[in-house]
């Protein structure tokens, strides 16, 4: 009777520490938005900065890899779409696809080079490069770039002000 009243506080407080995950990637996003409003880069990318950071855990070094990762994969969608772009097909529809095949053939290729297989950031990355509506140039590259390491510099001071272990070492704690 014990093993299953501590299996249902366990599972109990599993859903607790997603709800509050949830809540402080919420506060992350809605923050970053504003930050990025008051800075004056796209705030779309901000919230998905902030969405990187926790992409992998909620951590300083897990947000790094994750933003790194992003970075990177922003890079490899912009390199695919103007590669592709150069191409002369005759259907110009299909040089899209060809690009988001290269750009997640990259992103793959990075993980296995790196050792670092968070296909999850990389697909972010490679989303905001096809989403963008900004020129291909570097000063698009370095604007989305700033944009998405905003947002996870708020998620950050988020995580640090609220982090998960706070959360749940007060519910191992009340036993």
């Amino acid at each position: 009777m014990n093993s299953v009243t501590e299996s249902l506080e366990h599972s109990n407080g599993q859903s607790q520490e997603r709800l509050f995950t949830g809540l402080r990637i919420f506060l992350s996003t809605s923050l970053a938005i504003v930050a990025a409003q008051l800075v004056g880069v796209p705030s779309w990318v901000a919230a998905l900065g902030a969405v990187t950071y926790f992409a992998r855990g909620g951590s300083l070094r897990s947000g790094g890899y994750n933003l790194a990762c992003a970075v990177t994969g922003l890079g490899l969608g912009l390199v695919a779409i103007v590669g592709t772009a150069g191409w002369q097909l005759e259907q110009p529809w299909l040089a899209l696809p060809m690009a988001l095949l290269l750009s997640a053939i990259g992103a793959w290729a990075m993980g296995l080079v790196t050792g670092v297989g968070n296909i999850i950031s990389y697909g972010i990355g490679i989303l905001v490069a096809f989403t963008a509506q900004q020129p291909i140039s570097l000063d698009g590259y370095f604007l989305l770039i700033t944009a998405a390491v905003l947002g996870a510099i708020v998620a950050g001071l988020v995580d640090f002000i609220l982090p998960g272990k706070l959360f749940i070492s007060g519910s191992t704690k009340s036993k």
